[in-house]
Parts: C-alpha cells; sequence; structure tokens
C-alpha cells in the first residue's frame, strides 16, 4: 500500500472513533486528479475526502489513518463511524453519436473497456470498473474488517437504504441518499460480496 498522496489534517477531522461500516464511492475520474482538489478545495479545507483511493491497475492509496473521519457523506454523526474508500472510476458517461464516442461528465474522451448501458438515477451510461480494482479492494477491505471488527455483511445493491446508519458491514455512497449515483450499476456487487463473507470461511 502507498502512502505518496497524504493529506494533512484540514482535510479530515482527526479524532478517533469506533467504525462500523466502510462506504465505497468513486473518484469521478481518472488518475489521482481528485487528490488534488481535495488538497486545494476551500482554502485547503475541504473534508469531503476519503481515507483510500483504490486505482484501476490494483494500486491503493492511504491518505489518512483511518480510526479518523472526514464528510464522505456529508452526515456529521453517520461520517464518524465510517471508513470511506474511493475507486478510480469516471461515474456516468453520455455518447457523442457525431464522432461516435463516448464522453466524461467533464468532457474528456472515455477510452477504456465498452461501457454499460442501463438507466439508473438520472443517467443511463456508465464507466467500468477492473478486475485488478475488485482484487484490491478485497484485500483492503479484508484488512480493515480485521482491524475495525467490522461486520462481513455486504450489501449487494447500489440504492437507497432507510435508516441505514443503524447497520453494520460495507455499504456504498448511493445506499445513502438518491443524489449519489456511486458505485454504478458496473460494479460486480455479488463477487465483492461473495469474496468478502466468504473470507471467514476458508
Amino acid at each position: 500500500m502507498s502512502k505518496e498522496f497524504i493529506l494533512n489534517s484540514n482535510n479530515y477531522h482527526p479524532h478517533i472513533h469506533k467504525k462500523k461500516q466502510i462506504v465505497l464511492g468513486n473518484t469521478l475520474s481518472l488518475g489521482m486528479g481528485h487528490f488534488g482538489l481535495w488538497k486545494n478545495k476551500m482554502n485547503g479545507n475541504f473534508k469531503g475526502t476519503a481515507a483510500y483511493t483504490v486505482r484501476l491497475d490494483g494500486t491503493v492509496y492511504e491518505h489518512y489513518d483511518p480510526k479518523y473521519y472526514s464528510e464522505t457523506i456529508k452526515i456529521d454523526d453517520n461520517d464518524k463511524y465510517i471508513i470511506p474508500i474511493v475507486l478510480e472510476n469516471e461515474g456516468w458517461l453520455t455518447k457523442d453519436y457525431k464522432n461516435d464516442k463516448y464522453l466524461t461528465w467533464c468532457g474528456d474522451i472515455y477510452n477504456r473497456d465498452t461501457p454499460l448501458e442501463v438507466k439508473w438515477r438520472s443517467n443511463r451510461i456508465w464507466a467500468t470498473y477492473s478486475d485488478e480494482q475488485l482484487e484490491s479492494l478485497v484485500e483492503l477491505c479484508n484488512g480493515l474488517i480485521d482491524e475495525f471488527k467490522i461486520n462481513r455483511l455486504v450489501c449487494d445493491h447500489n440504492t437507497k437504504i432507510m435508516d441505514i446508519s443503524e447497520l453494520e458491514g460495507i455499504y456504498y455512497r448511493s445506499n445513502y441518499s438518491s443524489y449519489y449515483s456511486d458505485v454504478s450499476p458496473t460494479f460486480n456487487f455479488k463477487k465483492f460480496k461473495t469474496k468478502i463473507e466468504n473470507e471467514k470461511l476458508e
């Protein structure tokens, strides 16, 4: 695990709280540009960050000690007991039919794997995740589950859940609010759930 991209304490809350959930989201861009945005937004005091980034090639970056917390879902009492992880992923795409290309939400050309076309929330074309990314995510989550004694229950969908703050285990930002679209329908929920929940049986 790399510690190349480290946040300072202005970008998270350096207060220790018991953890009961891991919550996954997206970077909404390629590369580590989101880290630069975190560092510079709100005069360097932006706290809508995450403890980890898992890139498409499987590289994992730890941005701050997960015993602390940030403002991933913008609900203070909930954020305190969450370990947030973002996956490198562009999120929703649009189709430039004239040039037969897919574009990201910010207008960049999407040139990776064939995206998934399925209507969900307010969009219908979604960037893919990678197998290497999923394997690294599983390894990271297994370590965090053991260290912080988090329940191995993994949510098998990305739709909103009522009273989610009462639950323990691994969830997604889109479970918290219909405003969020991460993780997207291209995430392999079944494979991820199986790998995490079956780890205790191996």
